[in-house]
């Protein structure tokens, strides 16, 4: 399937252009609930509210009591002040990239001159929200494959509330709404085809 391409978007009228047993796949009475309270936050709110409002006003309409912040150390300040406003409405655990100080090299991780020696450690950043009974984690500038495996080691759903791109201040999709960005990624992956 490639929706991607079609100019068509019949399903955003119900016209389908495939099918599936939509209520088979949200039997689980959480799954139902998560998608009730992110429906409602997008009705009332749509266009009107930030990501991080976005979030609070979705976790109580779950009743969520304890959120998780998983941070890259390197956006210390912003996870404080995102946590300083989301202690106003629950309890915070927070926990950075570098939990316990491991070295890359016991990791198995590549060292550069470039990010320093200590490792990034997403499964313990996973366990230290499991160990706190977080209701929902929230993802804060990990490293790409670190949010996956964050995400996998999550006992409790996980949201992001922003990922990492240094080049682009933390906004991946600047390289699809800048042109010069865009047609130079799409010029390199085409050479990169060819060669």
């Amino acid at each position: 399937m490639r929706c991607d391409l079609c100019t068509e978007k019949p399903c955003r009228e119900g016209n389908a252009c495939s099918s599936c047993d939509a209520s088979a796949l949200y039997a689980d009475a959480e799954d139902r609930r998560m998608m009730r309270a992110a429906s409602e936050v997008e009705a009332e709110y749509y266009g009107e509210i930030n990501r991080i409002q976005e979030i609070i006003l979705f976790s109580q309409k779950m009743g969520y009591k304890k959120l998780g912040l998983s941070f890259c150390a390197a956006l210390s300040e912003e996870a404080a002040k995102t946590a300083r406003i989301l202690e106003n409405y629950f309890e915070i655990e927070s926990v950075n990239c570098k939990v316990c100080g491991v070295p890359k090299c016991e990791m198995g991780a590549m060292e550069s001159d470039k990010v320093g020696k200590i490792s990034c450690n997403p499964i313990e950043q996973a366990e230290v929200l499991n160990g706190a009974g977080t209701d929902l984690n929230l993802l804060l500038g990990l490293c790409v494959g670190h949010d996956a495996i964050f995400i996998k080691h999550s006992h409790a759903p996980v949201v992001p509330l922003a990922a990492k791109d240094r080049v682009l201040a933390h906004n991946p999709l600047g390289a699809v709404y800048c042109s010069a960005i865009y047609k130079r990624m799409l010029k390199e992956a085409g050479a990169g085809q060819q060669g």
